[in-house]
Formats: C-alpha cells, sequence, structure tokens
C-alpha cells in the first residue's frame, strides 16, 4: 500500500492537469494568455511581459513554466488596431513533458461614446504548438518483474513518436468602463483550442485538446486618495473540469507625480477547492513586479505538504501615455 500511494497520487495529480491548458495564477500579469482581446490594452503604446513559475517540487519533478510576450498600437496602423506576439514553454513531471508555443495575434478597439467610458474590443490569436517526451524517464508495469522493477525489460508500449506539431486559434473579447481614472471595470470572455487540435503520440488514435472557455472581471476602485480596492474573479472551464478563482489585492500609492511613481499591493485570490494564493508586488513608474505562492489545500497536501509554487512576474511599459497635469498610473488587467 505504501508503494501504491504515490502512485495514486500522481495519477490524480495527472488527471487534474490534464484537464486544462497552461494557466498562470497571476493571469492579470498575462494578458495575452488570457484573452487575444488583451492585446495593447495597456495606457502605453507598446507593453512587455515575462512569467515564470514552478510548482509540485514536492510530488515529482518540477513543473516550470516561462512566457514572455510583446504587444502595442504600432505606428503606421489604423487607430484600435493592436498587434501582438508571445512565446511560451513548459516541462512537466518526471515525463518532462514539454509544450512550446509560438503565437501572435491581433484586437481592435471601439470606443461607444466620445469620452471614452464605454470601450468594447474583438481580439484573434493563431500560431503553433509542439508537444514532446521522454520516454526514458517513465516506468510502466511490465518492467516489474514480480519482486522488483527493472528498467532493461521491455515496456510493451508501442509509442509512434515523442513530438508533435499542432495549429492553435483562440478568440476573445472585452468590455471597459471607465467612469473616472481610478474607478473602472474590466469584463472578458475568452475560447481556445477552438479547432480541437490532436495531440495524441499515436498516429490511429485522436487524443484532442478540447475547447476551453475563460470568463473574468476585474475592477479597480479608489476608496482613500492613496488606496485602491482590486477586486477579480476568473472561471475557466474545459471538457468536464472547471476552476474558480475568487479574490483581490490592495494597492498603496507611496509617491504620485507626473514623473515619479511608487506603490506597493498585496493580496490573496482562492482557487476553489485546490489552493490559496497569496501574493505581493511592487510599481516604479513604468515597471511592475508580483510574487505570488500557491499553497496547496486540495486532496493532494498529503504528498504535497501544502507546497504549491513560486509565481514571478514582470511588466514594463513603453512609451506611456500620460495626462496633463497628472501620472496615469492604471495598468491591465486586473490594476487598471
Amino acid at each position: 500500500m505504501k508503494e501504491l500511494l504515490p502512485l495514486c497520487l500522481a495519477s490524480l495529480l495527472m488527471g487534474s492537469l490534464s484537464a486544462q491548458d497552461i494557466h498562470f495564477s497571476q493571469y492579470f500579469f498575462a494578458p495575452q494568455w488570457l484573452n487575444p482581446a488583451e492585446i495593447g490594452a495597456a495606457p502605453a503604446q507598446y507593453r512587455a511581459t515575462a512569467n515564470q513559475r514552478t510548482q509540485w517540487r514536492e510530488v515529482s519533478q518540477p513543473y516550470t513554466t516561462f512566457a514572455a510576450a510583446v504587444d502595442g498600437q504600432f505606428e503606421k496602423l489604423p487607430d484600435g488596431l493592436a498587434l501582438g506576439a508571445a512565446i511560451m514553454n513548459d516541462r512537466a513531471g518526471d515525463s518532462r513533458f514539454n509544450t512550446f508555443s509560438l503565437l501572435i495575434g491581433s484586437s481592435y478597439s471601439y470606443q461607444f461614446d466620445e469620452a471614452g467610458q464605454h470601450g468594447l474590443t474583438g481580439g484573434l490569436q493563431t500560431g503553433l504548438s509542439q508537444v514532446s517526451i521522454d520516454y526514458s524517464s517513465l516506468r510502466f508495469d511490465r518492467q516489474y518483474d514480480g519482486v522488483a522493477f527493472d528498467p532493461n525489460l521491455p515496456t510493451g508500449e508501442n509509442f509512434a513518436r515523442n513530438n508533435r506539431w499542432h495549429f492553435n486559434l483562440s478568440v476573445g473579447a472585452l468590455y471597459t468602463y471607465s467612469h473616472e481614472e481610478d474607478k473602472q471595470i474590466h469584463v472578458g470572455w475568452a475560447s481556445h483550442n477552438l479547432h480541437a487540435p490532436d495531440r495524441s503520440f499515436y498516429n490511429d488514435v485522436g487524443v484532442n485538446l478540447p475547447l476551453r472557455h475563460s470568463f473574468y472581471a476585474t475592477a479597480t476602485w479608489r476608496v482613500h486618495p492613496v488606496l485602491d480596492v482590486l477586486p477579480a474573479v476568473h472561471y475557466m472551464r474545459q471538457a468536464t473540469f472547471s476552476e474558480m478563482m475568487i479574490g483581490g489585492s490592495l494597492r498603496y500609492e507611496l509617491i504620485r507625480e507626473r514623473s515619479m511613481y511608487r506603490a506597493i499591493y498585496a493580496g490573496y485570490h482562492g482557487r476553489i477547492g485546490d489552493s490559496g494564493i497569496g501574493l505581493v508586488g511592487l510599481e516604479v513608474d513604468d515597471w511592475r513586479f508580483g510574487l505570488s505562492y500557491d499553497i496547496n489545500l486540495s486532496t493532494l497536501e498529503v504528498a504535497s505538504r501544502n507546497r504549491g509554487g513560486f509565481e514571478f512576474s514582470l511588466q514594463y511599459l513603453f512609451r506611456r501615455l500620460h495626462r496633463a497635469g497628472a501620472f496615469q498610473h492604471q495598468y491591465c488587467p486586473v490594476f487598471l
């Protein structure tokens, strides 16, 4: 039974992780992975982001994810049109199951009124992904001789390949309401894997990546001259699996001048039935830095000992937009 327990826990873990695409706890700092309509949704002409996540070190080989993206409203493009590009690499567990993606996308924004309080943005994203696996790191039941594991025994498996490329296609929409600079609401929707790509390593068996839907709402609301409340909710569903995150942060401004801005924030988000996420961050002029940690609260805590993983986010805004007489410091999407 002691030998079977880790296998059962690993099976439980793999079942939960295979349910959804790559995603981040700080989804508000990974806009192009959240929604193609978030492309160009920043208070600057250009934006660059980077995200790094490591988890499940206590359970197996660490699951590591790195992503980077650039987007903006480039010169000579029509007003309202923005372009973006993103790259991601994820390696999961003992099998070293690796996913690499290279995506490009575009969005178009329309303002319903002259004051710019109501806006609607649509986005489209496409690209290529490669999935690969290292069979030499895996163990199969036929390699047990009845007493011990023998890696020299045949696996009994007939894998046709160890990597595969597939096409990606995602769409999304974003509604924004801005009553004033420090009172804003964003509501977004996105659908990923529209064509359900085949990711099978067998040539005769289709293993399709299911369609994934994402819904979210974020806001920023000034409750004090130097204090903002930043609530957020995010729901995803893929096949029979779903995920709900609810939480928020408080942001405290240290300095706010036309040429200088300093702020700190801290908050908590709960992934219902799975984990709690504590986060802290720092804003220095055009730089944004976020650090979060997932505390595992699911049935996997027997193996994880409540340890989930760290996640780091970094963002930089180029040619930031300013309002006359004030320093505009909003950023996308949850801290807008």
